[in-house]
This record gives C-alpha cells, structure tokens and sequence, in this order.
C-alpha cells in the first residue's frame, strides 16, 4: 500500500458556528502571560495542567509535543500538531466564555478551571489553533462536549467529558440525544490527549468524515455503550493512531476504526468489553501491537478490514478468534515510537491514563442507588457495576422503579457484589434489552462473571421477537460460581455458561 500524503483533505474554510449561545465577554478576560512561540511549542502547558514528570520506554508520559500522526509535519504546520501555542493563554470558567475562546479567530490556549456545565448534551464548537485544557486544579465538561468542525490543529487534554447520558437511552438513539464527548468533522491534525471520558449520551469520541492526523493518547474511557468510533465516510483518508488508552467496563466501538488508510493501535487496555474491542471494518488498514485484551468478547476483529497484529496479549477473552489478516503497515515509516512490553500497559495505565485529577483507585460508596430520574448516584445499572467492578470494597447498588434497557455485565472484581430492586416487588424494576445470539455484536441482557453475586427482586428480560425467524435470546449470562437469584423473573432463554 502507497503511503498517505499527509496534505490536510479539502475542507470549508469558515468560522465554526456556535453550538451554545455565547455571552459577550471580552476576550481579554483571564488572560495570563502568553506562551512562547513555536520553538518550545506546549512546554509551559504541562506547568498549567499539573502534569507529573514520568516517562515509559515510549518517552514522557505527557509529552510537550503531539506523538503519533497527529505529530506529522506539513507545509502548513512544519511542527505537526501544536494547538494554540504561540497565542495568548486565557482561563474559562463557564460554558460562555469556553464558548467565545473555542470560536475565535486567534491562536489560544484555553484553560478550562473547575466543572463548566454546558446543558442538554449541547456542544461546544471548537475552531482553529486551539488548545484545551484542564487546569492543574481540574477542568471538566459535564452534559455537553466539545465539536472540533472543519478545523486544523486543535489540542484537547487533561478534561473530564462526563454526565450526558440521558436516562433510558443507553443505545443513543433518541431523537434529542446526539451527546458526544468529543466528535471530530473532516478536521486534520488534532491530538486527544489524557482525558476521561464517563456515562456521556451517545458516542465517547466520535472521528468522523475523513479526518486525517489524528492521535487519541494516554485517555480513559469506562462505562459507555459506544466508545470510540471512526469513519462516517465512503472513503479511507483517515490516518488515526491509538495508543496508551484505557477501555473499562465498555460495550462496542472500543474502537470501530471503518475505512481508515492507516489505524495505528498500540499500548491499549481493554478490560471489561461486552460485545466487541477494536474492529478493522471496510477498507481500513489496522497494525495492533503490544496491547493488553482482558474479559473481552471479540476482543480484535476484522469486519471487512485487514488487521496485524503482534506482540497482544489476549486473557480470559471468548468469541471470535482475534483477527490477523497479514501485514498491513508500520507505522515506523511516518513517525517516531517505541511500543512498551505489552507485560507493562496495565500497570502503566492504571497509574497514568486519564487526566491529573482521574483516581487511580475507584471511590463508590458501599451502598449506591440507581435511578431514572437524576435522584440516584447512577442513571444506568451499566455504569453503578463498572464503577462496583473497579472497588477494593464489596458494593450494595440498589435500583429504584423504572425499566433499564441496557447490557449489564458483572465483571470480575465484583464479587460479593448485591444488586436489588428498592421496593422489593420484582415487577417495579425491569432490566431489558432484545437482541439474539446470532452474531459476534449481540449479547445477552445481564452476563455475570463475578463470583458471589445477589440479584434480588427484579426482572431480567429479554424482549426479542422471535417471530421474523426462531433464535435464542438470553436474558441472563451466568459464568461464575455462587450465584444467587432471589425473587427475580426471567423472561427469556437462561446461559449457563463455562466460567471465565
């Protein structure tokens, strides 16, 4: 395969629309001593954000500079990816003025200081030579994100994209709900860069409609249905590396890389991962190395693409035999990196994936509530179980009335875990989801895999309509030891499955 010209693609040169009503606030507002220019391109930045000094055999652990094809030189950009460096550094406080400082003309770099709640899933669009930043003292987008459109050299770094799911909608799919954390539109050269993202509306990061040099580094993703999805486009133009993330407690797109000219996947962490982990589709061209696939269906699949991959390691992983296709590319040929030992990615990411502020050990009380209506500690059963899972504790999560169409899957690491409905009638909490057992992307209503579990007063159903063609559809999933079912209905086919 020829390699890419790394040319930004043809792309509308105009200023990017406001998403959310921007106040008018000058933009001389929080301005603090400006940067140094190029030379020294985001080095003052890991001051701002409170950035450890740690490296890997991979080099510094935050880095000063962009890695992977986000770092790719062109005419335009001679030192590849560098955001707003070389503009002035201001501080947003409020989604107003994140708003007007992600839609100017200029250079920044926009520090975003403390929880800035955007509202309603909306987003913020984000325009050209913009860095954004959590500061030292945290930075998070909370029921919104951030829309990177038609636009060139953007960093986004040490933020938490959080708290956009909309109750019940766990599949994305209703009409008001298109709440991304980040989605990226026929852009090129932007870096994603430690961030976590957790129980947002529809897609975590979405990379869509041939955007090209992107890099998606050192990021934390957990508890979501879709998680990272690239493509959205009939040709292969995207060139995206994946390295150094953390997938947790995760369903699909972890990531679907769908007609990418070169998919660069290495030292990633999948650990909790329902229905499938990284999938080569359409004509995309995937090199996945040194990576670690742990309680993973389908852990590496090729839906259409060609994959390579070397030097994984796959545990207590189940479905489809991961995918090898052959040699692709090296990715050697269009930038510097040296991959860690695979042995060493879980250790590495559980300490450094995420931002400066992201908790290395899980703080969930011993006793959680979920509830539909913003009273609960969780809107999703999904979520309470992946945080449960992650707990040094045993975990109690009671759920109030309501029905929760979702996959919950119980990982190891929950035992001892109770899950009961509140008021003790099983009819007052369904949990239901109607997909069949008939391809490797559908997957039963509730998979337990942890040992020691309590389902009390509930029901588990599975809703599938047989009726365009006989197939089984599992309610429940159980591949672990001392399971115990009190007062709870199935509706639906029963698995019991070999334990894992």
């Amino acid at each position: 395969m020829p390699r890419p010209s790394l040319v930004s693609p043809p792309r509308r040169r105009t200023r990017p629309k406001l998403l959310v009503a921007a106040a008018a606030i000058p933009i001389a507002v929080g301005v603090l001593t400006p940067l140094p220019a190029v030379a020294a391109p985001m080095s003052d930045l890991l001051r701002l954000m409170g950035a450890p000094n740690a490296s890997s055999l991979d080099g510094p652990i935050w880095s000063a500079t962009a890695t992977g094809f986000a770092s790719a030189p062109t005419a335009e950009l001679p030192h590849g990816t560098t955001g707003g460096a070389g503009g002035d550094t201001v501080v947003a406080r409020d989604a107003a003025s994140l708003a007007a400082y992600a839609a100017s003309e200029e250079p920044l770099i926009i520090l975003v200081s403390g929880d800035i709640v955007v509202g309603d899933g909306d987003m913020i669009t984000v325009g050209d030579d913009k860095t954004i930043a959590g500061a030292a003292s945290g930075g998070a987008i909370v029921d919104g994100g951030l829309f990177v459109d038609n636009a060139e050299n953007v960093v986004i770094r040490n933020l938490t994209f959080r708290d956009s799911y909309i109750p019940g909608d766990w599949d994305g799919k209703f009409d008001d709900n298109d709440n991304d954390g980040i989605r990226i539109d026929t852009s090129d050269h932007v870096w994603i860069d430690h961030n976590e993202f957790a129980r947002v509306g529809d897609g975590q990061l979405d990379v869509r409609k041939d955007s090209t040099a992107i890099t998606v580094s050192w990021n934390y993703f957990h508890d979501h249905n879709k998680t990272l999805g690239v493509g959205w486009t009939e040709q292969a133009l995207t060139t995206i590396t994946l390295h150094h993330n953390r997938f947790s407690n995760v369903h699909q797109r972890n990531a679907s890389l769908d007609n990418v000219a070169y998919g660069h996947v290495y030292n990633n962490w999948l650990s909790g991962v329902s229905s499938y982990g990284i999938n080569a589709r359409g004509q995309a061209s995937v090199l996945v190395e040194s990576s670690v696939f742990e309680q993973a269906r389908n852990p590496l699949i090729a839906d259409g693409g060609r994959v390579h991959q070397r030097d994984n390691i796959f545990r207590d992983v189940w479905g489809t035999e991961p995918a090898e296709s052959g040699p692709t590319f090296e990715a050697s040929e269009f930038y510097a990196y040296t991959a860690d030992p695979a042995d060493e990615v879980v250790g590495l990411l559980t300490a450094h994936a995420g931002t400066t502020k992201t908790p290395r050990v899980e703080r969930i009380a011993r006793h959680v509530t979920v509830a539909q209506d913003g009273t609960g500690d969780f809107a999703s059963i999904h979520a309470a179980v992946g945080a449960a899972s992650r707990s040094p504790h045993p975990v109690e999560i009671v759920v109030e009335p309501g029905v929760y169409r979702e996959v919950v899957s119980i990982w190891k690491g929950a035992d001892r875990l109770t899950i009961r409905g509140a008021t003790g009638n099983a009819g007052d909490v369904v949990v239901t989801y109607d997909k069949p057992d008939i391809d490797w992307a559908n997957t039963p209503t509730v998979s337990v895999y942890a040992e020691n579990l309590e389902l009390r007063d509930l029901t588990i159903e599975n809703s599938y309509d047989g009726s365009a063609g006989e197939s089984v559809a599992y309610a429940l999933r159980n591949s672990a030891d001392r399971t115990e079912l009190r007062n709870v209905v199935i509706i639906g086919d029963v698995d019991e499955g070999d334990p894992r």
